[in-house]
């Protein structure tokens, strides 16, 4: 079932996946670094405050949904949610409008009217997607993320071209997250009032709290960055880095939630109904599908750098990008196993609290680092801040998630196996010269490594492959209990 989910996602997130790569590919063309640094500021503003503020109402509800088997029980978490959400949004805007007022804003390259616009509509759309997740609805999911993203796409490029500027984008990327939680309008019960809970409220507190106090961190670790840079360089620099940043984030980045979202439905009900040792299988094929993907994409991403730098950005976007991909993308591939794998172990055992050490403290470890390694190598010190933060918080994990929970035995011969065969692709493609064009050049080098790559999969771990596809195939059983 998680193969055939995964299949799934995989299809439902490639069209979003490519307008994402267009809009980067044209917003850093007709942008220039500063404006690109306001935009990127005020958009990871929102969406950390979004995360810090109301992912405890996100997350709980992906946790809940699933157990809420009457339409009682559901219309008290919808309508509780959506109170809260509603609540928290009004919140925030009455402090940012009082911190205006009084001109004690912190002077940073954020536009804070369109903050607030977008911490609403980021927020609902958010619970709309993981109610979609929830529901195990990968096409609705798809649609969702093609609205949002293709609509950017269309009416941000449309404005800039008319030269509206960057609030016109801001303002696009508003009305696109809002078109986005259409898909997800006939999942929800009809909301009242009455329906809303304490107790549930409280459920959701006391599970998602912890989360909240995580993803401050977290979000410390993936936006401190930027503020660093902006006070210390200024939004130009900004922009320069978050367009490399980006880049990651929209391939490799989304590549990874693809397995997270087809897996953690499946390794969640699989808990409630059949208990560890179902949970332990899920796992073990999980970790393996994750590394089987993941490791190959990353070091194949680094060796074709350059090409992706030139084709999906824009000039002095793409000459920042080429010395900070190689590093984004090794944090990326750090920070994926120990969110899609590690961590899961204090959200199916609800310890979520004990999760917050490790971000706490790679989250200050990488402010330490921005200061210093900013201040002596300018944004490739960021990058690589960004590097050890995620390491230091991987090992963390690792060490804390056994104690609340016994995994399978991790799989380091499959994981040497893959690595290797992804380390002789990435040498083959960087040792690969063609003097044709970028794109013709991209193609080849990808063919050529899906070919090496595929070539030492068969020679290294042909029995390892069957061995997984067996096991998955064996999960028969729990699949009809989902």
């Amino acid at each position: 079932m998680i193969l055939r989910h995964t299949l799934s996602y995989t299809i439902v997130k490639f069209f979003p996946a490519m307008a994402s790569m267009a809009a980067l590919m044209v917003f850093t063309r007709l942008m220039s670094p500063d404006q690109f640094g306001e935009y990127s500021l005020t958009v990871n503003l929102a969406t950390t405050l979004v995360a810090i503020l109301g992912n405890f109402l996100v997350i709980g509800l992906g946790r809940f949904e699933p157990a809420a088997n009457t339409v009682t029980e559901k219309m008290q978490l919808h309508s509780t949610v959506i109170a809260s959400a509603l609540l928290l949004s009004i919140a925030v805007a009455v402090l940012t409008g009082g911190l205006g007022f009084f001109n004690i804003l912190p002077p940073l390259s954020i536009n804070y009217y369109f903050f607030v616009v977008l911490f609403f509509v980021l927020f609902f759309a958010l619970l709309s997607q993981k109610l979609i997740n929830a529901n195990l609805k990968p096409k609705a999911y798809g649609v969702s993320l093609a609205l949002k993203n293709i609509l950017f796409l269309v009416v941000g490029t449309v404005c800039l071209l008319a030269d509206y500027g960057v609030y016109s984008l801001l303002a696009s990327l508003a009305i696109a997250t809002l078109f986005a939680s259409l898909p997800a309008l006939s999942l929800w019960v009809k909301p009242n009032w009455d329906s809303f809970d304490f107790t549930v409220l409280k459920q959701l507190w006391i599970y998602g709290a912890p989360l909240t106090l995580l993803y401050l961190f977290v979000m410390i670790i993936s936006f401190s960055d930027r503020v660093f840079i902006d006070v210390m360089l200024g939004s130009d620099s900004v922009g320069l880095y978050s367009a490399g940043y980006d880049l990651t984030q929209y391939t490799i980045a989304i590549i990874a939630s693809i397995v997270h979202l087809a897996a953690f439905p499946i390794i969640l009900k699989a808990y409630e109904n059949e208990g560890e040792e179902a949970v332990r299988e899920l796992l073990s094929i999980s970790i393996r599908i994750l590394l089987f993907i993941m490791l190959p994409v990353t070091l194949g991403f680094v060796a074709v750098k350059e090409e992706i730098s030139e084709i999906f950005l824009g000039g002095a976007f793409s000459l920042a990008s080429i010395s900070l991909i190689p590093i984004l993308a090794l944090s990326v591939l750090l920070s994926t196993i120990k969110s899609y794998y590690f961590d899961y172990a204090f959200q199916i055992t609800k310890t979520t609290w004990l999760q917050t050490i490790p971000p706490l403290l790679a989250a200050l470890l990488n402010c330490f680092l921005n200061y210093f390694l900013i201040l002596k190598i300018g944004i490739i010190g960021a990058a690589y801040a960004t590097l050890i933060a995620y390491f230091f918080y991987l090992i963390l994990t690792v060490i804390l998630s056994k104690k609340v929970f016994k995994f399978p035995v991790f799989p380091w011969v499959f994981a040497f196996k893959v690595s290797l065969s992804s380390m002789i692709m990435m040498i083959a493609v960087s040792l690969l010269n063609s003097d044709f064009g970028l794109i013709f050049s991209l193609i080849l080098k990808i063919f050529i490594g899906v070919v090496v790559f595929g070539a030492c999969v068969f020679v290294f771990m042909r029995d390892d492959l069957v061995t997984l596809l067996k096991n998955a195939k064996a999960m028969k059983g729990i699949d009809n209990v989902l």
